[in-house]
């Protein structure tokens, strides 16, 4: 479905799938990326959904197919905390006790999530084997021994992994995962360091001379609201707007569009346009 419907190009951005592939091909959809049309993805496309390693490939198949310049793809801290994670356990020379504490922790909860993660890079017998060391192994062991599965396997994938930028900049917007170093004004690119494009928290808030969209709101912008039933897009009605609605825990998988012709944001929701406003207003 084509919602453009003019000659000016539209910028669409989409955050924090977090394995949830069925919900990011309906959302698909609606995407149109005819004549400049481009997307955004800003990070988070795995944990916690039954899709992991499914919506990694096909984001990077739709990037083959199109191009870096049309389809844009942002790193996570879920990105990142994976990559960390084979890093540490996929070097021969390292014993583990670097990231023992953060990373023992996030496998344990790919684990306590029915290894959803894990799961999708391996085949069915080798996470068969997974879990059966896992009930008499350490976690280290269990690391190893998913990290040289996952690097067997998916090579080209993880090297794709790594190349991703972590935010994307436009005359008006810089797009991210997480946020900048606002304190830092126009001199942001120097003064913000990984650990803030992918981790910042909390979320920032007001006015800054470029618009920042992002997602990484901790359960979602619900959050942002003060409000457990909201999952739509967050505007603060100054320079933010937030597009994670928390889909994987029964909320919504957004869609943003912005078009460059008149510069309005919308909200796209089963190919209707909805204007975003300031959250206040919609209260």
């Amino acid at each position: 479905m084509k919602l453009n419907g003019g000659e000016y190009p539209v910028i669409y951005a989409m955050s924090d799938i977090h394995g949830c592939m069925e919900e990011l091909k309906k959302q698909m959809e609606y995407v149109d990326l005819s004549g400049e049309n481009r997307i955004v993805f800003l990070g988070d496309y795995i944990d916690y959904g039954d899709c992991s390693c499914q919506v990694l490939q096909y984001i990077w198949e739709l990037q083959k197919q199109y191009g870096d310049e049309k389809i844009i793809v942002l790193k996570g801290n879920h990105e990142q905390m994976f990559l960390e994670w084979i890093d540490d356990y996929g070097n021969p020379y390292s014993d583990g006790t670097e990231y023992d504490f953060t990373f023992n922790d996030w496998l344990r909860t790919d684990f306590e999530y029915g290894a959803n993660t894990i799961s999708t890079f391996v085949s069915e017998s080798q996470m068969d084997f997974l879990n059966q060391i896992s009930r008499t192994s350490s976690l280290e062991t269990v690391s190893k021994e998913a990290v040289q599965m996952i690097l067997s396997a998916h090579k080209e994938l993880i090297d794709w992994i790594r190349r991703m930028p972590s935010y994307f900049e436009t005359d008006r917007q810089i797009f991210v995962h997480a946020g900048v170093d606002e304190e830092a004004g126009e001199y942001w690119m120097w003064g913000t360091s990984d650990d803030i494009l992918l981790g910042k928290f909390p979320a920032s808030k007001g006015k800054f001379y470029k618009t920042i969209v992002a997602g990484h709101v901790g359960t979602g912008t619900r959050d942002l609201a003060n409000n457990r039933t909201y999952h739509d897009i967050y505007y603060d009605g100054e320079s933010h707007y937030y597009i994670d609605g928390s889909v994987y825990k029964g909320g919504k998988f957004l869609l943003l569009g912005y078009d460059e012709a008149d510069g309005t944001y919308y909200q796209i929701e089963h190919g209707r346009k909805i204007p975003v406003k300031k959250f206040e207003e919609y209260r």
